[in-house]
């Protein structure tokens, strides 16, 4: 009669805990079936629990003293328990973004939110408690920092593996982003702070891995309902030095599809612009970086402009253009031009085609740029192929140029990075708010997205992201 309780155990907790599967085509809901209303916060694993602290925007547009913070927890990130409310007694104001992080030499758990007594005149608080789940006591609800005169925006909080703590946070005025230390016990900031990083620009998270720390944030939108890019900034100091890489949250520019559909001949093709201060380009994209070193791009070479009417001028039309092209490769931070560069031209009845070849690059980006000279306004290309003929063509191509918007691929605000440890070693998981996607058109409603685990390249930078309706990790 003991044998099949024993059974139960041995079968059912290793399948509980074998994998954490995540679905962002569905509204995440509480163990009672509501739908969770936590915003623009974070979800971090604490022992073996995962808490999930955001702002709570109920039916409201967000810019009301209605905000208040709530905190949710799960054992695997599908069933959610309200616990209430993290400051039920805050002061009037308007608030966003809470940040829980845990103390271990003082043994509590350290709130920071970013509010306004008034809008915008906004500054940082800080909270503790004995709990995860509070509620917690306001310490400090005016901390300075080192750039406190000109606003606080929104932030988030990091600890490096010695407990150093960290805050990004950007200003008011011109949202300014920096990153300064907090002393020891988290409550306030020592306001060594190492500059200014990017502008304009809001919603940072810092994270650290392989040794490289990694500020993740991009250009200020309010509540956007299109999402916000995805800037990655690296470097070998928490506070300083750091280079912006490329945005993981944004597409090139606008999709060439015909440029990938098989279709070589007919007028089925892009419209490349020529000018020599700022011409497009086209650039390609492939999924994972692999050896590279040939390409083949066909051009229809008619829709040239017809002389009409001079009978001294023996041509019809004028002679066909060459186009040439600077071809290069994102080299971690900047576009670098393949060396050993040899193009190959046929010409056919109104198409030419270059097989370009060059030494050997791994990169998931090659960019084509028409070089200064081409004598008509516009390069008319109808296909593109990397490798050899007869490969499968992987690539998405997009033309791009100073006048060609470059929409986000995961259409939500960023709100956080979280550090999620599964088998196969601590996991990264951008986080972010689908503003506008709740049916009942409720902003407390919207949905969050949750990437699958970031990709990261052996030097360091992050491939770009990639919608998925599904994914699962094995914990750790």
């Amino acid at each position: 009669m003991r044998l099949l309780p024993l059974l139960l155990i041995l079968f059912t907790l290793p399948l509980a805990a074998q994998q954490l599967n995540i679905d962002n085509s569905l509204p995440r809901l509480t163990v009672e079936g509501d739908t969770v209303d936590a915003h623009d916060g974070r979800i971090i694993l604490f022992e073996d629990t995962y808490y999930w602290y955001g702002t709570s925007y109920g039916t409201t547009n967000g810019f009301t003293t209605a905000n208040h913070y709530v905190v949710y927890s799960s054992p695997d990130m599908k069933s959610w328990t309200r616990e209430g409310r993290l400051l039920p007694d805050q002061p009037e104001g308007v608030y966003y973004r809470p940040h829980v992080i845990y103390n271990a030499a003082n043994d509590n758990y350290v709130l920071w939110y970013n509010w306004y007594p008034q809008l915008w005149d906004g500054q940082f608080g800080v909270a503790t408690s004995p709990t995860p789940t509070g509620p917690f006591t306001i310490v400090n609800d005016d901390v300075q920092m080192f750039r406190s005169e000109v606003g606080l925006g929104d932030f988030g909080l990091f600890v490096d593996a010695d407990s150093t703590a960290y805050i990004s946070y950007n200003t008011i005025q011109n949202h300014q982003v920096s990153i300064e230390r907090l002393s020891d016990d988290y409550l306030s900031s020592t306001q060594e702070n190492g500059g200014i990083i990017a502008e304009h620009s809001e919603a940072g998270s810092q994270f650290k891995r392989d040794g490289k720390y990694y500020l993740l944030t991009d250009v200020t939108c309010c509540f956007c309902n299109y999402g916000s890019g995805a800037r990655v900034y690296v470097s070998d100091h928490p506070t300083e030095g750091y280079t912006l890489t490329t945005n993981i949250n944004r597409y090139p520019g606008r999709p060439a599809l015909v440029l990938t559909d098989g279709v070589t001949t007919g007028t089925s093709y892009e419209t490349l612009a020529t000018n020599d201060t700022l011409p497009q380009s086209l650039v390609a994209l492939h999924p994972r970086p692999r050896p590279l070193n040939q390409l083949t791009l066909s051009v229809f070479t008619g829709n040239r402009p017809e002389n009409c009417g001079d009978v001294s001028n023996p041509r019809v039309h004028p002679e066909i253009g060459t186009p040439e092209f600077t071809v290069s490769y994102w080299d971690f931070d900047h576009w670098q031009e393949v060396d050993s560069l040899k193009v190959e031209r046929n010409g056919t009845a109104l198409r030419q085609t270059l097989h370009m070849t060059f030494a050997p690059v791994a990169s998931t980006r090659i960019k084509l740029t028409p070089r200064p000279g081409y004598p008509f306004p516009a390069i008319y290309p109808t296909e593109l192929t990397a490798g050899d003929a007869d490969a499968e063509n992987e690539l998405q191509v997009y033309v791009t140029g100073h006048d060609i918007p470059q929409p986000p691929i995961v259409p939500a605000q960023q709100a956080y990075v979280m550090e999620l440890p599964t088998a196969e070693g601590t996991a990264y998981i951008w986080m972010g708010d689908l503003w506008g996607s709740a049916s009942d058109n409720v902003k407390g409603h919207d949905y969050p997205y949750w990437s699958a685990p970031l990709e990261f390249l052996e030097d360091g930078s992050i491939l770009p992201l990639e919608w998925a309706d599904t994914w699962s990790v094995d914990p750790e």
